[in-house]
């Protein structure tokens, strides 16, 4: 269907390819929301536990890759594609219009129209009704002289128009509306270049409501967090029933607005993996020549290898960041925003990890405690990164706590590897590895967290995770 909507001819659905003088859809969103919509039910396959022929992610890929990031625009609009998606799929989970959107919807939409007039019918038929002088009404009445059956009958049937008419109002405007409203512009070749059929369509396609995603990026900060203890009036077994407990040392940041860097370090290293199997940072430091900091990613658990290196990344934050101009240094906004955001992910959504969310749970249980135990006494960040210089000793990796890993991998970072101790090559170093970790720990299989996430607002490893679904990106084996 969606092939279709790209080879119309209606000014609806041109673009400034096109040769329109006025183009209906200058930036493709028409076309991109119904591509979106093709993909949403294949995504919807893989919550049915089916897989997908290795033709269909070819052919996912070639679109991708060779259509939609080959553009000038193509980071932004491969991501507004997979939002439309992961809307639709939201819909298709938390609301009805899966089931509305069906053969003769339309029919019973009107049905529904006539019972809301029936019901301001009856609700003005019932006060006049009472206010009539000789009326033989002997309910209860208030002091006014209402009547007080009259009154709450009214309320209930007034607040049910109000939803009603609110729940058409967001239907109307949903983007099934839209694909459907497209999909019949598209099919009926009368209704290209009816003005006022398209101007209908394109004020409906043009409202945006609410959705499922603010493009946020959650964070934390192991080293500023760790110390954290919640209140007992929170966490304890009566709050349990209501409540998610907090555990120690999770005392989530501030979120921060998804930088459009950000978008285009991922697809653009996703564009570049010919190869099409996800690696967990190994790759990055063999291409720059430091490949002897493998050791940090190859511990017993991904959990583990994550907080090693955001414990290193955050010392290098706080000792390499001075001299930077830190509005112009996108690595250094990569590095640290993917860093804080799989920490993020470690703390607070160990079941979209690749590890099991016990064993995470339980890493990032212990890696709390060990950092109490060894910042024990220090009073500010200063203490502590003098505490992590003071204690490094290089001893065997094998006998280290995660915070000691992290304290070794930040000085080896800070003092220079291969000679290269320029700050902006550090970053671009932990930029291309937190760039290639976080699409390594995206195809998860817990297909049922990434669902319930999206009514929790939705997750940025929740987009990537679809988008890596479509093209048939696999992780390489674990060491």
């Amino acid at each position: 269907m969606w092939q279709e909507v790209w080879n119309c001819g209606g000014r609806l659905l041109s673009s400034n390819e096109d040769t329109h003088k006025k183009p209906g859809d200058p930036q493709n969103k028409l076309k991109d929301m119904c591509l979106s919509f093709a993909l949403f039910k294949l995504l919807r396959l893989r919550y049915a536990s089916y897989s997908l022929p290795q033709e269909a992610h070819e052919n996912a890929w070639k679109l991708i890759c060779d259509g939609l990031l080959s553009q000038a625009d193509g980071y932004e609009r491969a991501f507004r594609v997979v939002e439309v998606e992961l809307t639709f799929l939201f819909d298709f989970f938390y609301t009805k219009y899966g089931i509305i959107f069906q053969p003769g919807w339309l029919l019973i939409e009107l049905m529904e129209l006539m019972g809301i007039a029936m019901g301001i019918w009856a609700t003005t038929s019932l006060l006049k009704h009472h206010n009539r002088p000789n009326s033989n009404c002997r309910l209860t009445t208030m002091p006014n002289g209402l009547s007080v059956d009259i009154v709450v009958t009214s309320v209930m049937i007034i607040s049910f128009i109000i939803m009603e008419l609110m729940q058409f109002f967001f239907m109307c405007f949903s983007e099934w509306a839209k694909v459907l409203w497209i999909g019949k512009y598209v099919l009926k070749k009368s209704w290209q270049g009816n003005v006022w059929i398209e101007k209908m369509i394109e004020v409906i396609c043009g409202v945006q409501l609410l959705k499922p995603w603010e493009q946020k990026l959650h964070q934390y900060s192991f080293l500023k967090s760790y110390f954290y203890k919640s209140s007992w009036l929170l966490n304890n077994a009566i709050m349990a029933v209501f409540i998610d407990q907090t555990r120690d040392g999770q005392k989530q940041g501030s979120s921060i607005k998804l930088p459009i860097e950000v978008k285009e370090a991922v697809l653009g290293a996703l564009k570049g993996n010919y190869s099409r199997k996800l690696d967990n940072g190994l790759t990055s430091l063999r291409k720059h020549n430091v490949f002897q900091l493998s050791w940090a990613c190859q511990l017993e658990t991904q959990t583990q290898v994550i907080l090693v290196w955001h414990i290193a990344t955050s010392f290098c934050e706080q000792r390499k960041s001075e001299g930077l101009d830190l509005t112009r240094c996108t690595n250094f906004l990569v590095a640290t925003s993917l860093s804080k955001y799989l920490a993020y992910s470690v703390a607070f959504a160990p079941w979209l990890q690749p590890d099991r969310p016990l064993f995470a749970e339980y890493e990032f249980n212990l890696a709390i405690i060990e950092a109490k135990k060894f910042f024990r006494g220090c009073k500010g960040m200063e203490n502590q990164l003098e505490k992590m210089e003071k204690e490094y000793d290089g001893s065997s990796m094998h006998e280290e706590t995660v915070i000691k890993r992290g304290s070794r991998l930040g000085n080896r970072l800070v003092n220079g590897i291969n000679g290269i101790g320029d700050e902006e090559m550090i970053w671009k170093i932990l930029a291309d590895f937190w760039v290639e970790l976080m699409l390594y720990v995206a195809p998860s299989d817990n297909v049922k967290a990434h669902a319930e996430h999206l009514a929790k607002g939705g997750e940025f490893v929740t987009h990537l995770w679809a988008l890596l679904f479509h093209v048939g990106f696999e992780r390489k084996p674990s060491y």
